[in-house]
């Protein structure tokens, strides 16, 4: 076994409780489509290797227990409670019954997220400590009535205080509830129906009253003066045994009052100063069970019905460790998809008979014989079954259970084989290690010293064998040194050697340490001469050093929340299908690149911006500000809540605040349920506020490290008259940035989003869901020369249809007023031309003094159309006309990119170009002073069988400086539905590059362009695959363009860049479901294609790359991309730069690649498109 050296530190995500990553079931608005994308990223979806999961659950004695407090564990009855409010209150015990949550049976393994076990029956219900079927009782007889005591807190902060408690019992109408005034005794049994009662003699009278089994009664004694009276509740007959609840006055004057409700009879009895009594009696109507409580609560029939079912479920499926485990691993993995390799053990190694399972093998290993192990069929069955069947005894050897999780890794090859039997070196290992206590038994373990006691590693001790370094042996050792080491790494675990990842999570047990502050550095509880509490801080400290997490999970639903974040984190990824931006064309260290991207384990997003290095060659590796860590307490956000916030939510301009949005329904989404808020809490989360997210006192909305919501497609929009960036997240707001510092300026929530979701971003169970996530581009408007505004017009993308309109003149000082116009919408038959605008928007000059804004109409319009909608704006940006240029009337098109051409070189657009999903190029000509009334067909494009390939990304053009003539240049492809990830490496269908001359007049097809092909290929001096393209020929005569078609899966879905000769585009090639290792995740290549022939430059100069490696037999054209998809080039002068589809917040460098341009590029002015930065002030 080879040891790794130590490398940096792992994310601290410790001492939180983890928010649920399982999708939420949100209802759409009325009109509201569905749509042909799903609501999470693609590059996050199920194409990677299938991690190994081996949930271990403690089946220890102490897992019996229906409290969660240690000091009990000792007790022999493990379902022992007392009568009081320690062990029969939510507050104090928060395994006990609560009646403001909703108790459901265990999930089953079905994949239906309605499918569970049998509803209990309050009648019979299953009184085992583990099983939901076994032992069954009667909760309504007279034996078991104690069993249905709980108590419910009257006040904030109730402690242990008894009068701060309501007492609440359910009790059958068989028994017969007494009360008595004064001294407990035994008294001659009054019956109360109605007429005359005993008269009170004085503060030492008492007299017990017994109620007839048909009857009901509130009995309500008030007293004056130093008087003193007591009223007793009794369930005997004769008022001396089973005391219910005593209300006493203290000798203040009071009203004491029991309320038994949903009864008949209701007596009404108060004593004057005087003594004399008067009666009064309502009639109600009986229903066999009632509730018995201490104040009047007025519950329903179907209230109590209700409250009876839950109560029997919380009793059958939740009341004990045990059984809250079950229930909670069960929430988590019934959420689960099939792209996982789930296996099941219990810290004792117990088999489905109860019985130890001899040897290192988990009782329930991954099933890889079986469908690949998939988590599926009959491998989701035997999992679920094994967990429900889990029993409960005997010591806790977590140690020996951590160790045998680790040595099946090691010593078998089965956790890595595939469904073909190969081994896949890649994959990835997880133990989710559950317990409700500290280790106390070393059964199965060998010893592994002090493994963490490594000068590098912040959490390192002095303590040997403890459980925290059998989770750093089994992480920092190579697990199969026989084995290439290729598993993916992140910022929170960087280990590229096959070793296992620990989650621990403490079943309602904290150590000595607070896991909502940051752990010591070096660690310094000992766990070793301290057998107590200092055993869970050690179960903290195994998940520190083996790179996963630690949680205390109090009852089911953050069990379950800490299951499903565990789950998250292992899926989870950091991404970007975010182009980037630069402050300028020019290559020095003054000119700032913009990268945005997210993580998918917390749905949480980032923007870094970073000068190039010193030498040029690239984006520095030390950033000038990223957007996450501006919200420290010393941060420019820190006072991130308090900015502007705009919106026209309703139609109207207004300040996004609870003042406002108080009675908002659309935010006061959730009741009755753990992460319960109101709508004012609600809009303060949306705003930023982290007060009441959980890890914060009595905090209960979902965690945020930072408040940005992740950042998916919209990419930058660099002002550099202001020195703004703006960004779109799925926050549900638009940002305006400083760009100096990473302050945010103002945000602005459009009207047109999906609020059934928003409201859902602060819920626990949030997952996923587009909002503010399409492209955005900032132009100016000239009055009179003098005057001007700076106009952002922005789309949702993904998050709803249409676009909306900001004067950013001035960002620091935003206003109501400065919300133009709103077009968003839910709404399908607001406008049916009009779908999720995924392209980009352009705002242009045109003709005539004109200022166009012109938005594609996208992808799922109503009517399926292909329309380009063009927005001519007022000197105030207000729109003065809205023309839809419908160049495809058919269905199932849409508009997707555009193109703008100068081509006078007057600063006005002359000519539009569009691409659809049907492979159609379409030319607007805006050369006059009003918008066209048709579009020409330039062109469609179809592979070899004649199958059309879509347009999504963008469309570029240049001059050729020889001929004269205009090239339209674009690529071909499309990754917006789950059907655009190929199946395999081979899949995906056949995608192109394409340069065509324009000549107004529509290309015929295939057979008039030339085709071009990439003959070259090599490696470059890192590794990265090098290709080439044909050396350098002029399109023969006759020729209208050029094509070259891709091997499959390889596509482009974003805009190229035209810069001199030279045509810089991004091809991607996603992620296939295919099982190897290559294929983990997706790459793509930046290349580099002379627009006018497709071919490589005539140079002798070493090509548009000369510093990236060599070809034989050519010039390099095509660098490749590992670590993930590169998005749109960004050329400034002498570099092209990409992102790379991967994302850290660490840095710039991780997230771009650059390239040296060689002398044969050429100079701007070949290109008639452009890119404005809106440089006046």
């Amino acid at each position: 076994m080879k040891i790794k050296p130590n490398s940096s530190n792992p994310m601290q995500r410790a001492g939180v409780v983890f928010a649920a990553s399982v999708a939420t079931l949100l209802g759409l608005p009325v009109n509201a489509a569905t749509t042909s994308f799903p609501q999470y990223p693609l590059m996050t979806g199920g194409s990677t290797i299938p991690p190994n999961i081996l949930l271990i659950l403690d089946d220890s004695g102490s897992m019996e227990g229906a409290w969660m407090t240690a000091d009990k564990d000792g007790t022999v009855d493990k379902d022992n409670l007392s009568d009081n409010v320690v062990d029969r209150s939510y507050v104090n015990n928060t395994l006990y019954y609560n009646p403001g949550k909703t108790y459901l049976p265990w999930r089953t393994d079905s994949t239906d997220l309605n499918a569970r076990l049998t509803q209990a029956d309050f009648k019979s219900v299953a009184s085992s400590t583990t099983s939901p079927t076994s032992s069954k009782i009667n909760l309504t007889s007279g034996s078991n009535e104690s069993e249905t005591y709980f108590y419910v807190p009257k006040v904030a902060n109730p402690g242990t205080t008894p009068s701060n408690y309501d007492k609440y019992r359910i009790t059958s109408s068989s028994s017969s509830t007494s009360y008595s005034g004064g001294v407990v005794q035994k008294q001659t049994i009054t019956n109360i129906l109605s007429g005359k009662l005993p008269g009170i003699k004085d503060e030492n009278w008492s007299q017990c009253y017994a109620v007839p089994v048909s009857g009901y009664s509130q009995v309500t004694i008030s007293v004056s003066g130093s008087g003193r009276a007591d009223l007793y509740v009794y369930s005997s007959s004769t008022c001396n045994s089973g005391l219910y609840d005593r209300d006493r006055s203290g000798g203040n004057p009071k009203s004491l009052t029991i309320t038994p409700n949903g009864g008949a009879n209701f007596v009404y009895f108060d004593v004057n100063a005087d003594g004399t009594i008067s009666n009064n009696t309502v009639t109600y109507t009986a229903d066999g069970l009632r509730w018995d409580d201490t104040t009047p609560a007025g519950n329903t029939s179907a209230l109590q019905q209700a409250e009876l079912k839950n109560f029997a479920n919380w009793y059958q499926y939740h009341r004990t460790r045990n059984k809250m485990a079950k229930a909670g691993a069960s929430e988590a993995f019934g959420k689960l998809g099939k792209n996982y390799r789930v296996g099941f053990d219990t810290i004792w190694n117990r088999g489905g008979s109860g019985a130890n399972t001899a040897g290192s093998t988990p009782a329930y290993p991954i099933p890889f014989a079986t469908n690949g192990g998939l988590f599926e069929g009959t491998n989701r069955t035997d999992f679920y079954s094994r967990l429900h069947a889990a029993g409960a005894s005997s010591t806790t050897p977590l140690k020996g259970a951590l160790q045998r999780a680790a040595r099946y890794f090691k010593n078998s090859d089965d956790p890595w084989k595939d469904s073909n039997g190969s081994l896949l070196t890649c994959r990835q290992n997880y133990a989710i290690l559950t317990t409700d206590g500290y280790w106390n038994s070393d059964s199965g373990y060998t010893n592994v010293g002090n493994s963490d006691n490594v000068a590098s590693w912040r959490y390192r001790d002095s303590y040997s064998n403890t459980l925290a370094d059998v989770a750093y042996y089994y992480w920092a050792n190579d697990l199969r040194t026989d084995m290439t080491d290729n598993v993916r790494t992140s910022s929170s675990d960087t280990a590229n050697w096959q070793h296992m990842v620990t989650f621990g999570v403490s079943i309602g047990l904290q150590g000595t340490l607070n896991p909502n502050n940051p752990p010591p550095s070096p660690w310094s509880v000992d766990p070793i001469n301290n057998s107590g509490a200092e055993r869970i801080d050690d179960l903290w400290h195994a998940a520190l050093n083996g790179r996963g997490a630690f949680v205390v999970a109090s009852d089911t639903d953050r069990f379950a929340q800490a299951l499903s974040d565990a789950l998250k984190a292992i899926d989870g990824r950091t991404a970007s299908g975010s182009n980037i931006a630069s402050s300028s064309t020019k290559t020095d260290t003054t000119t700032l690149t913009f990268v945005a991207g997210f993580t998918s384990s917390t749905w949480l997003g980032d923007l870094i911006a970073s000068p190039f290095n010193a030498a040029l060659t690239g984006v520095s590796t030390t950033p000038l500000w990223v957007l996450s860590k501006t919200f420290e307490p010393t941060g420019v956000n820190a006072a991130f809540s308090g900015r502007t916030v705009l919106t026209s939510k309703g139609g109207t301009a207004k300040l996004f605040t609870s003042a406002n949005f108080t009675g908002d329904s659309d935010f006061a989404a959730r009741t009755g349920q753990s992460d319960a808020v109101t709508a004012a809490e609600n809009v303060d989360y949306l705003r930023g506020v982290q007060s009441k997210e959980l890890g914060q006192t009595s905090g209960t909305l979902r965690k945020r490290t930072h408040p940005v919501g992740d950042i998916v497609d919209s990419s930058p929009a660099y002002v550099a008259g202001t020195n703004t960036v703006y960004i779109g997240a799925n926050d549900g707001m638009l940002h305006g940035i400083d760009a100096a510092n990473g302050k945010v300026l103002f945000s602005y929530m459009p009207k047109g989003l999906d609020y059934t979701a928003l409201a859902n971003l602060s819920s626990t169970a949030y997952d996923h869901h587009y909002f503010v996530d399409g492209q955005l581009d900032v132009g100016q408007i000239d009055g009179n020369g003098s005057n001007f505004i700076n106009v952002l017009v922005g789309a949702l993308g993904r998050g709803g249809r249409g676009v909306f309109a900001l004067n950013v003149t001035a960002p620091g000082s935003m206003g109501t007023g400065d919300v133009l116009w709103d077009n968003t919408t839910q709404d399908t038959t607001t406008d049916p031309n009009m779908g999720y605008v995924l392209g980009a928007v352009r705002i242009r000059k045109g003709n005539g003094d004109k200022t166009y804004a012109f938005v594609p109409n996208g992808i799922d319009s109503p009517n399926g159309s292909a329309t380009l909608f063009v927005y001519e704006l007022a000197t105030s940006g207000a729109v003065v006309s809205t023309t839809r240029l419908v160049a495809d009337a058919g269905t199932g098109n849409g508009l997707m990119s555009l193109g703008m051409a100068d081509l006078n070189g007057d600063g006005t657009v002359d000519t539009v170009y569009g691409g659809d999903l049907k492979g159609n190029v379409w030319r607007w000509d805006f050369s006059g002073t009003n918008v066209p009334t048709a579009a020409v067909k330039l062109f469609q494009a179809v592979d070899s069988t004649g199958t059309s390939q879509p347009i999504t990304g963008g469309i570029g053009v240049g001059r050729d400086e020889l001929s004269g003539k205009v090239f339209v240049g674009f690529g071909t492809g499309r990754f917006i539905s789950t059907s655009d990830v190929p199946t395999t490496l081979a899949a995906g269908g056949t995608q192109s590059l394409y340069g065509l001359v324009d000549e107004a007049a529509t290309i015929s097809g295939r057979n008039d362009l030339q085709a071009r092909t990439i003959p070259l290929s090599g490696t470059s001096p890192d590794g990265r695959p090098l290709r080439g393209f044909e050396g350098y020929s002029a399109l023969p005569g006759g020729k209208k363009g050029w094509y070259l078609d891709f091997t499959a899966p390889e596509r482009v879905i974003s805009a190229p860049t035209i810069y001199g000769t030279a045509m810089f585009v991004a091809s991607v090639i996603p992620s296939s479901g295919g099982q190897g290792c290559e294929a983990a995740t997706g790459s793509g290549f930046l290349n580099g294609i002379n627009l006018f022939t497709g071919t490589s430059p005539n140079s002798n100069s070493g090509g548009y790359f000369p510093n990236s490696g060599t070809v034989t037999g050519g010039l390099v054209g095509s660098v490749g991309v590992t670590g993930g998809m590169p998005t749109e080039v960004n050329v400034t002068s002498g570099l092209a730069t990409v992102g790379t589809g991967a994302f850290s917040s660490e840095g710039g460098a991780t997230n771009t690649v650059s390239e040296k341009l060689g002398t044969s590029v050429g100079g701007q002015p070949r290109r008639v498109n452009w890119r404005e930065l809106v440089p006046k002030q």
